[in-house]
């Protein structure tokens, strides 16, 4: 995540500043006196102050440290965190329920498919159960055929666009020939590349200089804002185009590994909590330590990749990567992270400002946190909690 910093104010070094006292405004010729604007009468024992640089720097810095802190006195804690907390929470309750419903589908198609559902319906103890091979195989014919229904549906689509409107043969090929690439990609591909297009989408929004305004308020996380629903859209936000490059090639490179052994619903809830728990945390400690340094605006999926990051190394530490700053030689994911989070802990002792390493540290930590206790303690009884209350509401 990456750390927008402040405009600097700058005087020109040629000349020092120079206090004078207040002159009265321009007035006609009287002989009567002014008193609302007396005129200013020089004394010639009194010089004007001038402030040496040193007098200069520390008044700068007093009305930057005004500036930053006076408006922050009633910032809350509570808002932006109870908000962040409601919406990791919805979002696995959001996914177990689909999950749940889409186990439903292949576990009624599997029972037809082998001609079994009456023993089931009867209650046969002895009614073969399904392993998770079978399953797997059974939502993965499922997913061809939904594939294979989109393609014909495209087809007869650009067919009928080519008769009435006089489509042109060369857009629809390059049409069919898209259709067919998204329809080849496998589930995670076609989750990271949907992921891509929004953060795309958003950058896109930065570029156009009339929507900057809206952008700032909306798609940039700033903890004395008060606005918390920027806790989600600043982790689809990137303003910078290499910030972009490297945080959408993380997700691809990461992503594929941790959905594949998640699944989708899981993945995606997962991803989205680890950002907008990473805000939280960065949140918290800018409040924090507001006397001590200023609120800086941030904006990005680090938070998000970090914990794909931390994630992909605890499935398999063993994996090499090769980092932005050292390309050509490739390392090991067990060796990478505590490094990369050893570079986040320093930069927070040198109180480093670009990027926000509190946000990168949280992100890898609830990324580790997950895979090694939440699908047992967390998302387990999730699931099994909504299909019993799924099922004692079908029963009834």
């Amino acid at each position: 995540m990456l750390r927008l910093t402040p405009l600097r104010f700058t005087s020109s070094i040629h000349r020092p500043l120079t206090f004078l006292a207040h002159r009265s405004p321009r007035r006609p010729f009287s002989l009567t006196p002014h008193h609302q604007a007396p005129r200013f009468r020089p004394s010639s024992s009194e010089p004007p102050h001038v402030l040496t640089p040193t007098e200069a720097a520390s008044l700068v810095t007093t009305l930057r440290s005004r500036s930053v802190h006076e408006p922050l006195e009633r910032v809350s804690y509570t808002i932006p965190l109870v908000f962040g907390t409601l919406v990791c929470t919805g979002a696995f309750i959001t996914a177990g329920i689909i999950y749940d419903r889409n186990q439903q589908t292949v576990w009624q198609r599997w029972l037809a498919d082998n001609n079994i559902g009456w023993r089931w319906l009867r209650g046969d103890p002895q009614a073969p159960r399904p392993t998770m091979g079978e399953l797997w195989q059974e939502k993965r014919r499922l997913l061809l055929e939904k594939r294979q229904q989109w393609m014909d549906s495209v087809v007869a689509t650009l067919g009928k666009w080519q008769q009435v409107y006089g489509l042109p043969e060369a857009l629809r090929r390059m049409a069919l020939i898209t259709a067919g690439k998204w329809a080849s990609m496998s589930e995670s591909e076609r989750t990271l590349f949907g992921l891509i297009a929004i953060n795309v989408v958003v950058f896109g929004a930065w570029q156009v200089p009339r929507w900057t305004p809206f952008m700032s308020r909306w798609f940039l996380h700033h903890p004395g804002s008060n606005r918390p629903l920027t806790l989600i859209t600043s982790c689809f936000s990137h303003k910078e185009g290499l910030h972009l490059a490297c945080n959408m090639v993380g997700l691809w490179s990461f992503g594929g590994l941790v959905h594949d052994y998640l699944g989708r619903e899981q993945f995606l809830a997962l991803y989205l909590s680890t950002g907008v728990g990473a805000n939280m945390v960065s949140h918290a400690v800018s409040l924090a330590m507001r006397r001590s340094r200023p609120l800086l605006p941030s904006l990005g999926a680090s938070g998000a990749i970090y914990g794909l990051l931390s994630s992909t190394a605890f499935l398999q530490p063993q994996a090499s990567v090769s980092l932005i700053f050292l390309p050509f030689f490739p390392i090991k994911l067990g060796y990478a992270l505590p490094a990369m989070m050893g570079f986040d802990v320093a930069g927070i002792l040198l109180k480093w400002r670009m990027f926000d390493h509190y946000a990168h540290l949280a992100g890898a930590s609830i990324g580790l946190g997950y895979m090694a206790y939440g699908q047992q303690h967390l998302w387990q009884p999730l699931v099994k909690n909504i299909h019993d209350i799924r099922s004692k509401k079908s029963s009834t």
